[in-house]
């Protein structure tokens, strides 16, 4: 995608990710998110989870990297808010999807708000994110 192509409802193009024990642990260790449920296989099935579990922000992290990558080289992110709203395990392939919802004139740089969702192998979407970034404005029709 290049960035003179931005229309509201572009989408974005699909970045498909997985984490393993070793990534999420090291995410983890560097966040300083010491959660069991990001490291410890047992205390997740004793809670019923099938394994452990990908950290929350490291999916909010892929969200980030879906939009620079559209956005390009020149991107900055403004701000980027995300949510899980269901378990997504170690793995197991995920895919970020998004569009663009709203593009704005910021004088010599354009603001380009993105809807994300972090879906699973399943369909079922794990983390929906907004990520609010901008380009040099001559490269936005």
């Amino acid at each position: 995608m290049e960035a003179t192509d931005l229309s509201v409802g572009s989408e974005l193009p699909v970045l498909t990710k997985s984490a393993g024990r070793i990534q999420t642990t090291v995410f983890c260790a560097a966040i300083r998110n010491f959660h069991q449920v990001h490291f410890d296989e047992e205390l997740c099935r004793k809670q019923g989870w099938t394994t452990i579990i990908v950290p929350g922000f490291l999916m909010g992290n892929w969200c980030i990297e879906s939009v620079t990558k559209a956005l390009g080289g020149q991107a900055v992110v403004n701000s980027a808010r995300f949510k899980m709203t269901a378990v997504a395990y170690i793995d197991r392939p995920l895919r970020v999807v998004g569009e663009v919802t709203k593009l704005e004139n910021g004088g010599d740089r354009n603001i380009v708000t993105c809807k994300l969702r972090v879906v699973d192998e399943n369909d079922q979407v794990v983390t929906v994110a907004t990520v609010c970034a901008s380009t040099p404005a001559k490269v936005i029709n």
